[in-house]
Order: structure tokens, then C-alpha cells, then sequence
């Protein structure tokens, strides 16, 4: 859930076991909403948009085409007040795709690999082929209150993907492991944060493939 066209009002964005990225626009209000049919998330390529390697389904103009099962990170990230997509790509690479405004409107520049690990390189969160690709779920939180953002990725449960110090224009990220050695993966975990004690901490929930939540709280939280 974002304001994805910029009007104030918490819009849908999200992905298919197509691989195909739409968004629904609340032409409601924030506390009535009312969403219109999906539109495709379009993109401003820089030359033609990459196509999977392997499947029967290719791009449609602009419209956004990727792995299937990816969650799509509707944020803005680098706090120009534009919301900014963060997701996988055709190959799997966590990719970042700016927001910008162009001739007075809202567009989506061809994504480029800023998430990287300690070293440098170019994270690859899937590396499956067909029906082994995608299957991600991520989750943005400051999880450590440095004020950085942090990255929740499925995993036996979740494992914490903690942002250090980088180059400007790309962002590093340690991945620390599962946020506890409990197995509640049945196919996937779908993490989120919630704060139910208005603590001002966030605090991990996640949905499993048993039918059940799972609620852990963070480190930080006062006990």
C-alpha cells in the first residue's frame, strides 16, 4: 500500500504468479477507499524492456514484467518525497527504480542494481530458474534505529538484511541470518512489522504457509 499517483491516497501496488506489476488507484478516500481497475505499472526503459529466460509470457509496451511471487517495495527511498519501486528483475537482482518528474508528470526510470552486499556486488536474491524463480517476500524497516533502512527477506523465518556504510548512489546491505533459529517456512514466510504496543519500535509479524501468524518481538522493544 502506497500514494502511488501522488494524490494523498493510499493506493494498491502489487504483483501476480503472472510476474505482471499493476496498481489499483483509490479513488475513494483514505478513510472510505474505492479502487478502480488495475492499471500496469510502466516503466521508461533505457532500450528494449529485458525479457525472462524462460516462460511463455513476454513485455506489453511499457508495462512492467518480472518474476512472479516478488513482492514490489512501493517506498520512497531516497526522500525526494516521490514514491520509488524497489523489487526483483528479470534476473533476480533487487533493483531500484526511481521516481521522477518529467514535463510535469510522474514516470518510472529503468532500474538500475543499486542493492548491494558488503563487497560491492549486486544483490541476487533469486537465482531459480521457471518455476524455482521469484518467491521473495520483503519487507522495509528500520529494524536497528540507526536510521537507516533495513530489508526483511524471506527465509526459515526472516533474515535481516542490515544496511552499512556505502558509496553514495548505492545502498550495502549484511545479511545477518534468520531473526530466530525457529523453522515456520512451509513454502513461503510473508514478513511484515507491525507496533501493537505503540512502543515506537517495530516488531515482526509473519504470515505462514501453516495458516498461522507469527509475532516476534524486536530486540529494541522494552520488555
Amino acid at each position: 500500500m502506497a500514494d502511488w499517483d501522488g494524490d494523498g491516497r493510499p493506493d494498491l501496488v502489487l504483483n501476480s504468479i503472472l510476474g505482471e506489476v499493476v496498481w489499483y488507484r483509490n479513488i475513494g478516500t483514505r478513510r472510505a477507499p474505492q479502487l478502480a481497475a488495475a492499471q500496469p505499472i510502466e516503466v521508461e526503459w533505457e532500450g528494449a524492456q529485458p525479457t525472462l529466460a524462460w516462460g511463455w509470457k513476454k513485455p506489453s509496451g511499457k508495462a512492467l514484467l518480472t518474476q512472479w511471487r516478488t513482492t514490489p517495495l512501493a517506498i520512497d527511498w531516497n526522500k525526494d518525497g516521490l514514491t520509488d519501486l524497489v523489487m526483483l528483475d528479470q534476473q533476480g537482482y533487487l533493483a531500484y527504480f526511481e521516481r521522477a518528474q518529467v514535463d510535469g508528470r510522474l514516470v518510472l526510470k529503468s532500474p538500475r542494481r543499486a542493492f548491494c552486499d558488503e563487497q560491492g556486488q549486486p544483490l541476487q536474491l533469486s537465482k531459480g530458474k521457471a518455476g524455482a524463480s521469484g518467491r521473495r517476500k520483503l519487507c522495509v524497516v528500520d529494524w536497528d534505529g540507526d536510521g537507516k533502512l533495513d530489508l526483511l527477506l524471506n527465509s526459515t523465518s526472516a533474515n535481516l538484511l542490515r544496511q552499512v556504510e556505502g558509496p553514495a548512489g548505492t545502498w550495502r546491505f549484511r545479511d545477518e541470518g534468520p531473526l530466530v533459529k525457529q523453522n515456520i517456512e512451509g513454502h513461503d514466510v510473508s514478513p511484515a512489522v507491525v507496533d501493537f504496543d505503540a512502543d515506537g519500535v517495530p516488531d515482526f509479524v509473519g504470515g505462514a504457509e501453516d495458516g498461522r501468524f507469527y509475532f516476534l518481538k524486536n530486540p529494541r522493544s522494552a520488555r
